[in-house]
Protein backbone atom coordinates (compact mmCIF):
# COMPACT_ATOMS: atom_id res chain seq x y z
CA UNK A 1 0.00 0.00 0.00
CA UNK A 2 1.40 3.46 -0.58
CA UNK A 3 -0.28 6.88 -0.14
CA UNK A 4 -2.41 7.07 -2.63
CA UNK A 5 -4.02 3.46 -1.78
CA UNK A 6 -4.43 4.87 1.66
CA UNK A 7 -6.30 7.88 0.25
CA UNK A 8 -8.35 5.80 -1.61
CA UNK A 9 -9.46 3.83 1.83
CA UNK A 10 -9.91 6.20 3.16
CA UNK A 11 -12.00 8.25 0.71
CA UNK A 12 -14.31 5.14 0.11
CA UNK A 13 -15.07 4.47 3.63
CA UNK A 14 -17.78 6.21 5.69
CA UNK A 15 -16.53 4.70 8.99
CA UNK A 16 -13.19 4.51 10.38
CA UNK A 17 -12.12 3.24 13.36
CA UNK A 18 -8.49 3.77 14.58
CA UNK A 19 -6.57 0.99 16.88
CA UNK A 20 -3.30 1.34 18.99
CA UNK A 21 -1.31 -1.59 20.50
CA UNK A 22 -2.05 -2.25 24.76
CA UNK A 23 -0.37 0.20 27.57
CA UNK A 24 -0.33 2.76 24.57
CA UNK A 25 2.69 4.92 24.61
CA UNK A 26 3.19 8.15 23.16
CA UNK A 27 3.71 6.80 19.56
CA UNK A 28 0.47 4.84 20.02
CA UNK A 29 -1.72 7.37 20.78
CA UNK A 30 0.05 10.28 19.28
CA UNK A 31 -0.27 8.39 15.96
CA UNK A 32 -4.26 7.51 16.75
CA UNK A 33 -5.27 10.65 18.14
CA UNK A 34 -3.40 12.83 15.20
CA UNK A 35 -5.32 10.88 12.56
CA UNK A 36 -8.26 10.79 14.44
CA UNK A 37 -7.90 14.73 14.62
CA UNK A 38 -6.79 15.17 10.62
CA UNK A 39 -9.47 12.91 9.45
CA UNK A 40 -12.14 14.98 11.49
CA UNK A 41 -10.70 18.31 10.13
CA UNK A 42 -10.38 17.49 6.23
CA UNK A 43 -13.51 14.56 6.22
CA UNK A 44 -16.08 16.01 8.54
CA UNK A 45 -19.01 13.68 6.77
CA UNK A 46 -17.14 10.39 8.27
CA UNK A 47 -17.27 8.75 11.10
CA UNK A 48 -14.28 8.80 13.16
CA UNK A 49 -13.77 6.84 16.34
CA UNK A 50 -9.74 5.72 18.72
CA UNK A 51 -11.14 2.98 20.20
CA UNK A 52 -8.73 1.69 23.11
CA UNK A 53 -9.23 0.43 26.78
CA UNK A 54 -5.94 0.70 28.26
CA UNK A 55 -4.21 4.75 29.25
CA UNK A 56 -1.51 6.60 28.50
CA UNK A 57 0.26 7.71 31.74
CA UNK A 58 2.38 10.58 30.31
CA UNK A 59 0.50 12.77 28.28
CA UNK A 60 -2.83 13.43 27.15
CA UNK A 61 -4.05 12.79 23.94
CA UNK A 62 -8.24 12.38 24.26
CA UNK A 63 -10.85 9.81 25.58
CA UNK A 64 -10.84 6.84 23.95
CA UNK A 65 -14.22 6.49 22.14
CA UNK A 66 -17.14 3.90 23.15
CA UNK A 67 -18.37 1.82 20.41
CA UNK A 68 -20.93 -1.17 19.76
CA UNK A 69 -19.56 -3.95 17.85
CA UNK A 70 -21.68 -3.56 14.61
CA UNK A 71 -19.87 0.11 14.43
CA UNK A 72 -16.66 -1.86 14.35
CA UNK A 73 -17.69 -4.92 11.77
CA UNK A 74 -19.29 -2.14 9.19
CA UNK A 75 -16.08 0.33 9.35
CA UNK A 76 -12.15 0.20 7.69
CA UNK A 77 -10.33 0.05 11.00
CA UNK A 78 -6.74 1.36 10.60
CA UNK A 79 -4.51 -0.50 13.14
CA UNK A 80 -1.41 2.37 14.08
CA UNK A 81 2.01 1.27 15.85
CA UNK A 82 0.99 -2.55 16.46
CA UNK A 83 3.36 -4.67 15.21
CA UNK A 84 1.31 -8.18 15.96
CA UNK A 85 -2.42 -9.05 16.52
CA UNK A 86 -1.93 -9.80 20.27
CA UNK A 87 -0.78 -6.32 20.86
CA UNK A 88 -3.80 -4.76 19.89
CA UNK A 89 -5.57 -2.80 22.40
CA UNK A 90 -9.30 -3.96 21.07
CA UNK A 91 -9.18 -7.59 19.56
CA UNK A 92 -12.39 -6.10 17.93
CA UNK A 93 -10.45 -4.79 15.37
CA UNK A 94 -10.11 -8.02 13.52
CA UNK A 95 -13.82 -7.92 13.18
CA UNK A 96 -14.00 -5.03 10.28
CA UNK A 97 -14.81 -5.28 6.94
CA UNK A 98 -11.19 -3.80 5.93
CA UNK A 99 -8.36 -3.78 8.11
CA UNK A 100 -5.31 -1.50 7.41
CA UNK A 101 -1.96 -1.84 9.13
CA UNK A 102 0.44 1.25 9.38
CA UNK A 103 3.42 1.10 11.60
CA UNK A 104 7.54 1.06 11.74
CA UNK A 105 8.13 -1.68 13.49
CA UNK A 106 9.94 -4.83 11.59
CA UNK A 107 6.60 -6.65 10.22
CA UNK A 108 7.72 -9.97 11.81
CA UNK A 109 3.72 -11.23 12.05
CA UNK A 110 2.01 -9.62 9.03
CA UNK A 111 -1.86 -9.26 9.40
CA UNK A 112 -4.73 -6.42 7.44
CA UNK A 113 -5.86 -6.35 3.97
CA UNK A 114 -3.71 -3.86 3.42
CA UNK A 115 -0.06 -2.69 5.20
CA UNK A 116 2.11 0.73 5.15
CA UNK A 117 5.30 -0.25 7.06
CA UNK A 118 8.58 1.52 7.15
CA UNK A 119 11.14 0.31 9.40
CA UNK A 120 13.11 2.79 8.65
CA UNK A 121 10.78 5.60 9.86
CA UNK A 122 11.36 6.42 13.34
CA UNK A 123 7.98 6.65 14.46
CA UNK A 124 4.74 6.10 13.20
CA UNK A 125 3.86 9.68 13.81
CA UNK A 126 6.70 10.37 11.48
CA UNK A 127 4.84 8.08 8.30
CA UNK A 128 1.44 10.11 9.06
CA UNK A 129 3.16 13.62 9.47
CA UNK A 130 4.98 12.74 5.74
CA UNK A 131 1.49 11.07 4.76
CA UNK A 132 -0.45 14.76 5.92
CA UNK A 133 2.07 16.80 4.29
CA UNK A 134 1.84 14.67 1.11
CA UNK A 135 -1.85 15.07 0.80
CA UNK A 136 -1.56 19.04 0.78
CA UNK A 137 -4.44 18.76 3.12
CA UNK A 138 -4.83 20.51 5.83
CA UNK A 139 -2.93 19.70 9.64
CA UNK A 140 -4.63 21.67 12.60
CA UNK A 141 -2.46 22.76 15.33
CA UNK A 142 -3.69 19.77 17.79
CA UNK A 143 -2.68 16.87 15.14
CA UNK A 144 0.69 18.43 14.76
CA UNK A 145 0.72 18.49 18.57
CA UNK A 146 -0.15 14.78 18.69
CA UNK A 147 2.69 13.66 16.02
CA UNK A 148 5.49 15.76 17.53
CA UNK A 149 4.63 14.19 20.81
CA UNK A 150 5.42 10.13 19.14
CA UNK A 151 8.15 11.64 17.57
CA UNK A 152 9.93 13.33 20.23
CA UNK A 153 9.49 10.19 22.88
CA UNK A 154 9.61 7.42 20.06
CA UNK A 155 13.46 8.92 19.42
CA UNK A 156 14.44 9.64 23.37
CA UNK A 157 14.16 13.70 22.06
CA UNK A 158 15.64 12.48 18.84
CA UNK A 159 18.91 10.71 20.40
CA UNK A 160 17.86 6.99 18.72
CA UNK A 161 20.03 5.33 16.18
CA UNK A 162 17.03 5.64 13.94
CA UNK A 163 16.57 9.23 14.14
CA UNK A 164 17.40 10.06 10.14
CA UNK A 165 17.04 13.40 8.29
CA UNK A 166 13.64 12.61 7.31
CA UNK A 167 12.67 12.63 11.51
CA UNK A 168 14.03 16.12 11.45
CA UNK A 169 12.07 16.98 8.48
CA UNK A 170 9.00 15.67 9.90
CA UNK A 171 9.32 17.17 13.16
CA UNK A 172 10.30 21.41 11.38
CA UNK A 173 7.16 20.51 9.37
CA UNK A 174 5.51 19.47 12.68
CA UNK A 175 7.16 22.63 14.34
CA UNK A 176 5.95 24.79 11.95
CA UNK A 177 2.49 24.59 12.85
CA UNK A 178 2.60 26.79 15.92
CA UNK A 179 3.47 23.92 18.20
CA UNK A 180 5.21 25.92 22.09
CA UNK A 181 7.92 22.99 21.75
CA UNK A 182 9.22 24.29 25.34
CA UNK A 183 5.87 23.80 26.77
CA UNK A 184 5.39 20.45 24.61
CA UNK A 185 8.69 18.98 26.51
CA UNK A 186 7.64 20.46 29.89
CA UNK A 187 4.24 17.94 29.69
CA UNK A 188 6.20 15.10 28.49
CA UNK A 189 8.96 15.01 30.36
CA UNK A 190 8.46 17.71 33.68
CA UNK A 191 8.12 15.56 37.23
CA UNK A 192 5.64 16.07 40.32
CA UNK A 193 7.33 15.52 43.38
CA UNK A 194 5.71 11.66 43.61
CA UNK A 195 7.54 10.72 40.16
CA UNK A 196 10.76 12.46 41.52
CA UNK A 197 10.77 10.40 44.31
CA UNK A 198 9.59 7.12 42.37
CA UNK A 199 12.61 7.84 40.06
CA UNK A 200 14.75 8.18 43.22
CA UNK A 201 13.65 4.73 44.32
CA UNK A 202 14.70 3.57 40.67
CA UNK A 203 18.21 4.71 40.85
CA UNK A 204 19.01 3.23 44.07
CA UNK A 205 17.57 -0.07 43.86
CA UNK A 206 18.68 -0.52 40.39
CA UNK A 207 20.51 -4.18 40.48
CA UNK A 208 23.99 -3.69 38.00
CA UNK A 209 26.09 -6.55 36.15
CA UNK A 210 29.06 -4.89 34.38
CA UNK A 211 27.03 -3.24 32.14
CA UNK A 212 23.54 -4.53 32.41
CA UNK A 213 21.23 -3.06 34.92
CA UNK A 214 17.75 -3.96 35.96
CA UNK A 215 15.49 -3.28 38.15
CA UNK A 216 12.39 -5.79 39.21
CA UNK A 217 9.64 -4.16 41.13
CA UNK A 218 6.76 -6.42 43.06
CA UNK A 219 3.30 -5.65 42.85
CA UNK A 220 3.34 -5.07 46.49
CA UNK A 221 5.73 -2.18 45.55
CA UNK A 222 3.42 -0.40 42.91
CA UNK A 223 0.58 -0.65 45.11
CA UNK A 224 3.18 0.99 47.68
CA UNK A 225 3.84 3.77 45.71
CA UNK A 226 0.58 3.70 43.89
CA UNK A 227 1.46 2.95 40.37
CA UNK A 228 0.24 0.94 37.88
CA UNK A 229 2.76 -1.37 36.36
CA UNK A 230 2.81 0.63 33.03
CA UNK A 231 3.49 3.60 35.09
CA UNK A 232 6.01 2.13 36.82
CA UNK A 233 8.07 0.91 33.48
CA UNK A 234 7.63 4.39 31.71
CA UNK A 235 10.56 5.13 34.06
CA UNK A 236 12.90 2.95 31.84
CA UNK A 237 15.08 6.24 31.35
CA UNK A 238 16.15 7.13 34.80
CA UNK A 239 18.41 3.81 33.75
CA UNK A 240 19.28 4.57 30.43
CA UNK A 241 21.48 7.62 30.70
CA UNK A 242 24.03 6.02 32.81
CA UNK A 243 27.34 5.95 30.25
CA UNK A 244 28.09 2.29 31.74
CA UNK A 245 24.82 0.67 31.14
CA UNK A 246 24.45 -0.74 27.47
CA UNK A 247 21.10 -3.09 28.27
CA UNK A 248 18.88 -1.99 31.36
CA UNK A 249 15.77 -3.43 31.53
CA UNK A 250 12.29 -2.40 34.45
CA UNK A 251 10.51 -5.95 35.38
CA UNK A 252 6.92 -4.99 36.92
CA UNK A 253 4.80 -7.75 38.21
CA UNK A 254 1.03 -7.56 37.66
CA UNK A 255 -1.53 -8.44 39.93
CA UNK A 256 -1.45 -12.30 38.45
CA UNK A 257 1.86 -12.55 39.42
CA UNK A 258 3.82 -12.70 35.98
CA UNK A 259 6.04 -10.49 34.78
CA UNK A 260 6.31 -7.47 32.64
CA UNK A 261 8.87 -5.96 30.89
CA UNK A 262 10.42 -2.72 29.29
CA UNK A 263 13.51 -3.58 27.52
CA UNK A 264 16.48 -1.15 26.65
CA UNK A 265 19.87 -1.31 24.39
CA UNK A 266 22.00 1.35 22.93
CA UNK A 267 23.74 -0.70 20.46
CA UNK A 268 22.81 -4.47 20.67
CA UNK A 269 19.82 -5.41 19.11
CA UNK A 270 17.09 -7.42 21.73
CA UNK A 271 14.24 -7.55 19.82
CA UNK A 272 15.57 -10.76 19.08
CA UNK A 273 15.43 -11.70 22.84
CA UNK A 274 12.01 -10.12 23.25
CA UNK A 275 10.63 -11.87 20.13
CA UNK A 276 12.16 -15.05 21.82
CA UNK A 277 10.13 -14.64 24.89
CA UNK A 278 7.05 -13.45 22.90
CA UNK A 279 7.46 -10.25 23.03
CA UNK A 280 8.74 -7.83 20.23
CA UNK A 281 9.62 -4.57 19.45
CA UNK A 282 12.28 -2.60 17.82
CA UNK A 283 16.33 -2.96 18.12
CA UNK A 284 16.65 -1.02 21.11
CA UNK A 285 13.92 -0.94 22.66
CA UNK A 286 11.28 -3.50 23.56
CA UNK A 287 8.63 -5.25 25.52
CA UNK A 288 7.53 -8.49 26.73
CA UNK A 289 4.52 -9.31 29.14
CA UNK A 290 3.35 -12.25 30.80
CA UNK A 291 6.30 -13.93 32.26
CA UNK A 292 6.56 -16.35 34.86
CA UNK A 293 9.05 -15.85 37.36
CA UNK A 294 11.48 -18.43 35.97
CA UNK A 295 11.04 -17.22 32.64
CA UNK A 296 11.40 -13.72 33.89
CA UNK A 297 15.38 -14.70 35.06
CA UNK A 298 16.15 -16.23 31.95
CA UNK A 299 15.50 -13.56 29.87
CA UNK A 300 17.46 -11.29 32.24
CA UNK A 301 20.43 -13.94 31.77
CA UNK A 302 20.19 -13.48 28.17
CA UNK A 303 19.88 -9.95 28.19
CA UNK A 304 22.86 -9.66 30.55
CA UNK A 305 24.37 -11.73 27.76
CA UNK A 306 24.08 -9.39 25.41
CA UNK A 307 25.21 -6.33 26.93
CA UNK A 308 29.07 -6.36 26.05
CA UNK A 309 29.85 -7.50 29.93
CA UNK A 310 33.23 -6.97 31.40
Amino acid sequence: MDFSELTCYIEQADTITLFRHANPDCDASGSQFGMKNWLNTNYPDKKVYAIGNDVNSQSYFGDSDTVSDDVIKGSLAIVLDTANIGRIDDPRALTASRILKIDHHPDYEPFGDDKYVDVKAAATCEILADYFHWTGKEISHETAVCLYKGILTDTLCFRTSNTTSNTLLAASYLAACGLNIPEINRDLFDQDLHDFRVASYIRANVTIHDRFAYLIIPYRTLQEWQLTPSQARNFIDEIGHVTDFTVWAIITENDKGLYDGSLRSKYADISVTARKFGGGGHKNACGVKDLEEKTMYSLLEELYMTSGKD
